[in-house]
């Protein structure tokens, strides 16, 4: 069994502290508190919000920003994953609710963990 060269673990910094650190692996946590549009807040969202829905993930995925926190976070995992010797990373991502996760689950097969393109 091979190990994957990045976990990625999201959770609800109001429900739960912030899984613990895999085994041998470097960590980086991203706060996306306040930093997404939070499907919730929309009226137009409240019916699809309990499930994952491509709306959310687009809804999601369109705040001003996205794209740039996407590139700083797998900028910051291949730096992260050359200081610590092709050891493996841990990316934690948290949000406030936790509500965010669907966006990272509706493109299917995530298991909470999963291989990035181009980082290993």
């Amino acid at each position: 069994m091979t190990t994957p060269d990045v976990f990625i673990d999201s959770f609800g910094a109001r429900w739960q502290d912030a899984p613990p650190p895999r085994y041998r692996a470097a960590v980086l946590g991203i706060n996306l508190t306040d930093q997404l549009l939070n499907p919730p807040d929309d009226p137009a969202l409240t019916d699809v919000v309990a499930r994952p829905d491509a709306g959310v993930r687009d809804y999601v995925l369109n705040t001003p920003g996205t794209a740039r926190i996407i590139t700083d976070a797998v900028h910051e995992l291949t730096a992260l994953r050359t200081a610590a010797n092709s050891r493996p990373a841990q990316l934690l991502v948290n949000c406030w609710y936790g509500r965010h996760r669907d966006v990272d689950r509706t493109t299917g097969g995530h298991a909470g963990s999963e291989r990035v393109p181009g980082l290993g």
